[in-house]
């Protein structure tokens, strides 16, 4: 679903994951107000009541295919799923607990960028989180990212682009930056569907193109080769 018709969190999480695995990490991380900006604290006021949530990432441990592993959502619906101070230390601790535990990784960014309201301490978090990804993957353990639309800016970068497979939800607008910006700053109309999931896919930027009903299935495929068995074999 893209371009207006964006899924929440909290249905693509249950659509994905085993029914009742869902179990949520680190909920007390919320924005505050680092730069006393105008107006943020309705804003963050306002994204809670219209989303339903508190943050515009949610993490916690689920099963897919009988196999434990990490999930970090993004919420478009909380101020276009932009990534400030807590949301990127809730994306933080979620990989820092899966290496923990010997777990997998799900991410599902969904997001605008970065949150311009809370200014350079926001942006720095681009780097702790990637930080964060990259001692994940140091220990060997899988990473799988699914790309939905849009998936822009820093958390592309942080934790969007850093998986070992990547699949992307059709006709996903996936991107550094917009084509709408880009325009802007070039004054040359924007290549028509660049930025689009299929065409990442033919240059090799993304290995599969992957409707959300089908991610089950696609994970549980990437974890049976890449994970302990879920169960013990049978004879």
């Amino acid at each position: 679903m893209t371009d207006g018709a964006v899924m929440p969190s909290e249905r693509l999480l249950a659509l994905v994951t085993e029914p009742g695995s869902l179990r949520l990490w680190d909920t007390e991380f919320v924005s505050g107000d680092p730069l006393d900006f105008p107006g943020y604290r309705s804003q963050l006021a306002e994204a809670a009541g219209r989303a339903g949530i508190t943050e515009a990432v949610v993490t916690g441990l689920a099963r897919i295919g009988g196999r434990e592993l990490a999930v970090v959502a993004g919420e478009f619906a909380f101020l276009a799923g932009t990534m400030g101070v807590a949301a990127g230390e809730r994306v933080v601790r979620a990989f820092v607990r899966a290496a923990d535990l010997g777990l997998p990784v799900l991410g599902l960014p969904i997001s605008g960028g970065t949150r311009m309201q809370e200014g350079t301490v926001a942006f720095v978090q681009m780097a702790t989180v990637a930080a964060a990804v990259q001692r994940f993957r140091d220990r060997g353990l899988p990473y799988v990212a699914y790309l939905r639309g849009p998936t822009t800016g820093g958390v592309l970068a942080s934790w969007g682009a850093l998986a070992h497979v990547t699949f992307a939800e059709p006709g996903a607008l996936i991107g550094m930056t917009g084509p709408r910006v880009m325009e802007q700053l070039t004054g040359q109309p924007f290549p028509v569907g660049w930025q689009r999931a299929e065409n990442l896919l033919a240059h090799g930027l993304v290995d599969a193109v992957v409707p959300a009903a089908e991610l089950a299935d696609a994970v549980a495929r990437v974890l049976a080769v890449t994970s302990t068995p879920a169960a013990p074999w049978a004879e």
